[in-house]
């Protein structure tokens, strides 16, 4: 079934806001360096664990996972043997990730031992990945084909996949439902897996979603936000119905919402800046410059810490908001 949204257009969704570019909304902290390599450094997805204060770096030209001490900001070890990281997914066990090797595999990292305990073959060339704590599985998804595999984390094998209806770009896990968001990129769309029943039970169209990337929900207001390139697109899912249009930078990556300040933060690698909007109001709150090829980025809400990965110069920029 297909879910109309915003059919008046931009005009009549957009909050109308502008930012103000004198007042960063981000309190810059800290840069963690990371160590030197040889040749250009290439960065993919950042996640962060609050549990443990672990950032993990998907650091994909040396193919290997960066763990990062963000309490005493600095590298706690390396996870090498994982071919084209792309992303990293939380389990319940906070010593256990999994990681998506764009070589058709998925790594079961143990993050305490610094190594790769195992790798399932899932095909294709595995990207996006999330955690579904409710029934306790590892989604991934994957080009060529294009399709979504379950693994049981606990178990540690491959249940099953899912055939998808185009190009699949990142999602979110909504943490109550186990409910799964996943941008098509071909498609201008955001399907809906239910993870119970592994199917797409709604694709989300509308709402100005055009060759949508990051994707972020904020469970307490039933929000879904969609990067698209200069705007964010915010789909009220209770009500099904676009609430607005926010102005963001271009070359628009990964997302995060912020459920304890109500912010929502991009990370928009071609503008070299973060967005910040404010998920009541919708108000863009401003931006703060990053450098080039900032387009990763993860937010703590246990602290208000954002981070941000400044991908030329190897940088994880530190930022505590406001």
């Amino acid at each position: 079934m297909v879910l109309l949204l915003c059919l008046a257009g931009l005009t009549a969704c957009s909050p109308g806001v502008a930012a103000d570019p004198l007042k960063p909304p981000l309190t810059s902290v800290d840069n963690i360096q990371l160590p030197k390599e040889a040749g250009k450094p290439a960065f993919d997805l950042l996640t962060v664990d609050p549990r443990n204060g672990r950032l993990y770096v998907a650091h994909s030209s040396i193919a290997a996972l960066e763990v990062v001490d963000v309490r005493a900001r600095k590298l706690a070890g390396r996870v090498t043997g994982v071919a084209e990281i792309k992303a990293v997914a939380l389990t319940k066990d906070p010593n256990v990730v999994y990681a998506s090797d764009a070589t058709g595999n998925v790594a079961i990292v143990d993050t305490a031992g610094l190594k790769v305990a195992k790798k399932l073959a899932v095909g294709g060339s595995p990207d996006a990945i999330g955690y579904d704590p409710v029934h306790d599985l590892v989604v991934v998804a994957t080009a060529a084909p294009n399709k979504v595999a379950f693994i049981d984390a606990t178990a540690q094998s491959l249940l099953g996949t899912l055939p998808l209806p185009g190009a699949p770009e990142l999602m979110a896990v909504d943490e109550k439902t186990g409910n799964v968001y996943l941008a098509i990129h071909d498609l201008n769309a955001v399907v809906l897996i239910d993870t119970a029943t592994r199917s797409i039970t709604k694709t989300l169209k509308g709402c100005d979603i055009k060759a949508p990337t990051g994707v972020a929900y904020d469970g307490d207001h039933g929000l879904l936000f969609v990067a698209n390139s200069g705007a964010l697109s915010v789909i009220d899912l209770l009500l099904a119905d676009c609430r607005g249009i926010a102005d963001i930078g271009h070359g628009t990556d990964q997302i995060a919402v912020n459920p304890h300040t109500h912010h929502v933060y991009t990370a928009d690698g071609g503008s070299r800046q973060v967005s910040v909007i404010d998920t009541v109001s919708l108000k863009p709150l401003g931006v703060n410059g990053t450098g080039p090829e900032a387009s990763a980025l993860a937010v703590d809400p246990m602290t208000d810490m954002v981070y941000v990965m400044v991908g030329r110069a190897g940088i994880i920029a530190v930022y505590h908001d406001p």
